[in-house]
């Protein structure tokens, strides 16, 4: 009775040793990409130093780590079914009458518990570092967030016309920031009347608050404010349409944030659809670990070609997720259904793998 525990710590422990290793590696390389990179975009007016480099790129792992944590589930699995195929242990686990179920089961538990941790743990940490990421990109790069043309904005308010630029946009949950602003007021006649600029504008309850304004009328000199409240009719619901990325929101603080977006009358779309993705990841991991007992748990071990069916495996690993990045790429163009977009790929490769173990273990 005792020997299925024994045997449950053993792969799990391989599998763990395997899945971190794995981890460890794919990190040293999104680092030293990423800092590749980083170093190609430093050549601007604002020059990057390689400790600022160095931070970003780290910043940025979390959420790399986070896309790479289906195919360290899958590799680090491969790992051990390979390892316990080449040292003959699983001969000798089969022939204890342990089955296929047996022996995968406490990974695929395993892999689930880990899509809950990175879920409900490490989503957070990861979503407020890439949003610190964003906003040092932001500071460091002279490059607009939107587009090359920035955001504009106009709105009409006391029979006056006033449209708004910001060369990027950041928002951080319900706080909107514009950075290089100009603020151009028209009258009803479409006499241009004066401008505003300012280095950056907080959206807070119906006003811009303006730092370091300078405002120019014709025939007037300059004023210049520290600071300035400038009414507006604006709100974020208004102009937030996917200037938030999922990414730098919490999986905590989503639900709330969908609730806010909806109230205001915008539509919430990508990022239910985000949260679905992140909801449906542990069973995305736990296919991994089908695929991964699929491809390298031969039961006939004379037949050869185990490199073979290794690297299939991982190319059927890789089809899963392209087709979950294509279903999502659907469902957030809304020509599929957001439950659907989200969940079709982890069911069908599930039960397709599942009926394939079935017919290797039972023929």
């Amino acid at each position: 009775m005792s020997m299925p525990r024994i045997l449950s710590r053993y792969t799990i422990r391989q599998f763990l040793t395997s899945f971190f290793a794995v981890m460890l590696t794919l990190g040293f390389v999104i680092v030293l990409f990423d800092v590749i990179e980083l170093m190609k975009k430093g050549t601007t007016k604002i020059s990057f130093g390689f400790g600022d480099v160095l931070i970003m790129a780290l910043l940025k792992l979390p959420n790399m780590l986070q896309t790479l944590l289906p195919f360290a589930v899958l590799i680090g699995a491969i790992i051990v079914f390979w390892r316990l195929t080449k040292s003959h242990e699983l001969v000798i686990i089969r022939s204890a009458g342990q089955s296929v179920w047996q022996f995968i089961a406490p990974l695929m538990v395993t892999a689930f518990i880990l899509g809950v941790l990175n879920v409900t743990v490490f989503n957070p940490f990861s979503a407020a570092m890439f949003a610190k990421y964003q906003r040092l990109e932001d500071k460091k790069s002279d490059s607009p967030t939107i587009s090359f043309q920035g955001l504009w904005l106009r709105e009409h308010r006391d029979d006056k016309m006033y449209v708004v630029h910001a060369d990027a946009i950041r928002q951080d949950k319900y706080l909107l920031t514009l950075r290089i602003v100009s603020i151009f007021e028209f009258s009803d006649k479409d006499e241009f009347l004066r401008r505003i600029d300012a280095d950056t504008a907080l959206l807070v309850d119906g006003f811009f608050v303006l730092t370091d304004a300078r405002i120019y009328v014709k025939g007037k000199n300059i004023e210049n404010h520290k600071d300035l409240m400038f009414p507006t009719s604006l709100t974020l619901g208004k102009i937030q349409e996917n200037f938030a990325s999922p990414e730098t929101i919490s999986f905590w603080d989503l639900p709330d944030l969908i609730r806010f977006f909806e109230s205001t009358g915008f539509s919430a779309h990508s990022h239910r659809l985000h949260l679905q993705s992140l909801i449906a990841s542990p069973f995305l991991l736990v296919t991994m670990i089908l695929i991964a007992a699929v491809f390298s748990i031969n039961p006939n071990q004379r037949q050869g070609g185990s490199l073979l069916r290794i690297s299939l495996g991982i190319a059927i690993g890789f089809l899963l997720y392209f087709m979950t990045r294509i279903t999502y790429a659907l469902g957030f163009s809304t020509a599929l259904p957001s439950a659907f977009a989200i969940w079709s790929p982890i069911v069908i490769f599930a039960s397709l793998m599942t009926a394939i173990l079935l017919h290797q273990e039972d023929g």
